[in-house]
């Protein structure tokens, strides 16, 4: 059993994911408005963890243990909110001289 735990790797956690793509999405869509390049810079950021994570899901972690979808439905719920964000800093910036 030592063996396994030695060369497992580390357990999949996808709070920190989701974190990582919730901390993106919503800092593009407060100053993406202000800063037009931060949307291409999103989407390189949010492909880069894609397929890294890919590659690591399939070669480094262990078995990832079963999600429901409680916490997809929360992080989608809270994404709502960021064209809200987008809409006021928008406003704020166009609005400000």
């Amino acid at each position: 059993m030592g063996y396994v735990d030695l060369y497992a790797g580390p357990e999949f956690q996808m709070h920190f994911k989701y974190s990582s793509i919730l901390n993106i999405i919503f800092v593009t869509f407060m100053y993406g408005l202000a800063l037009p390049v931060l949307f291409v810079y999103a989407v390189l950021a949010i492909a880069v963890l894609w397929f890294l994570e890919q590659f690591l899901f399939f070669y480094s972690y262990r078995l990832p243990p079963m999600y429901d979808e409680t916490l997809s439905k929360n992080v989608i719920s809270k994404v709502k909110v960021a064209p809200i964000f987008m809409m006021f800093f928008g406003y704020w910036f166009f609005s400000s001289n």
